[in-house]
């Protein structure tokens, strides 16, 4: 008997529906005849659907390999004593650049090794978060420095980021791009290069992924349209939001217009987040947060024999400023205990949704 062909009714039944959908974007960018399109922070069907399942099986959220992944990436899958993932080099660092370590979120690392890969024509362009002037996150497709510096900085609300990889491709006629992603949307870059119906013109023209820290995300209606608002915060006057020994913080320039703690705004958690385990973005070449080290800098996490090369020549052509940061060290060991907490709350989830 055959299957059953599984197409975006299924996605909607078995991600959406149920408040899964992690807003990565990978069914919509994949999608050969533009049918699916972000209707509130969820993909919606907007036209004639080809029946081609692609749509199901880029999604991070279905039929996720672990094994699989870190077979393509590592040749090896983790052992027992790596329950982060595999690591190559574990480093504290910042940007050397002053102007990247002002506008960058915590010492700008992340913008620096995109700096560096670029003028090393290791990629040809990067997707990374943008905003509007309302705080309104959207993929963006940086090609220079100065757009990369324009474009730093965490949003805390999801942005269907793999969009910006077809639109790197499509109308900026790239093929070697970077994603800079959350960890759903890392395992979403793997889940398309390594499904048996992967999207392959998105799979070959993915050159770097890197992954950021991330606990959880907002809800841009809730966070932004709504509670910034209840405090008396116009949102196009914040330049930068930031969280920090347990608060949420939003600034204008060097003024705060908000700082409270992280429970006030934890109802605006979206569903999705409490049913990820992945802390430190651990299918990505490299992972960044702020976690483990001082404050104006990043703990950075190599992983692929890629990544690690990128961190070191970025070192060495003056981008970014590094020390190594032993696993024994207290630093990393915060880092573990914070991706054990995620992975709790998972399993808490898991059994009260049972």
């Amino acid at each position: 008997m055959l299957e059953k062909p599984r197409l975006f009714g299924n996605l909607v039944t078995q991600v959406i529906g149920p408040n899964l959908c992690t807003f990565c974007g990978a069914c919509m960018a994949a999608c050969p005849v533009n049918a699916l399109w972000p209707v509130v922070e969820q993909p919606t069907i907007v036209g004639t659907c080809a029946l081609c399942e692609i749509c199901y099986y880029q999604c991070p959220t279905i039929e996720f390999s672990r094994d699989d992944v870190e077979l393509f990436l590592f040749r090896r899958t983790r052992r027992p004593d790596e329950p982060i993932g595999i690591v190559s080099g574990a480093y504290v660092g910042r940007a050397s650049a002053t102007n990247i370590q002002s506008r960058g979120q915590d010492g700008g690392v992340v913008t620096a090794l995109l700096a560096h890969a670029l003028d090393s024509k290791m990629i040809d362009a990067a997707v990374v978060a943008g905003r509007d002037s309302l705080w309104r996150p959207k993929p963006t497709v940086a090609t220079n420095y100065d757009q990369l510096v324009q474009n730093a900085g965490t949003k805390y609300t999801p942005t269907p980021t793999l969009l910006g990889l077809r639109s790197a491709i499509d109308e900026f006629g790239k093929s070697r791009v970077a994603v800079v992603g959350t960890p759903c949307q890392v395992k979403a870059v793997r889940r398309i290069q390594t499904s048996p119906l992967g999207n392959l013109r998105l799979a070959d023209a993915i050159g770097l992924t890197i992954g950021l820290f991330c606990m959880e995300s907002y809800g841009y209606v809730d966070l932004v349209g709504n509670y910034l608002t209840s405090k008396g915060i116009d949102s196009a006057t914040v330049t930068k939001v930031g969280i920090k020994k347990g608060s949420f913080i939003a600034w204008e320039g060097d003024k705060e217009l908000l700082h409270v703690p992280l429970k006030e705004i934890d109802k605006f958690v979206r569903q999705s987040c409490k049913q990820c385990d992945d802390f430190t973005a651990e299918y990505a070449d490299i992972s960044v947060g702020a976690i483990g080290s001082p404050s104006g800098y990043s703990t950075i996490i190599a992983r692929t024999e890629k990544g690690l090369d990128l961190v070191k020549r970025a070192e060495k052509a003056g981008y970014v400023e590094l020390r190594e940061l032993p696993q024994s060290e207290k630093g990393f060991q915060k880092v573990l205990n914070m991706a054990q907490m995620k992975r709790l709350r998972k399993a808490v989830q898991k059994t009260e949704s049972a």
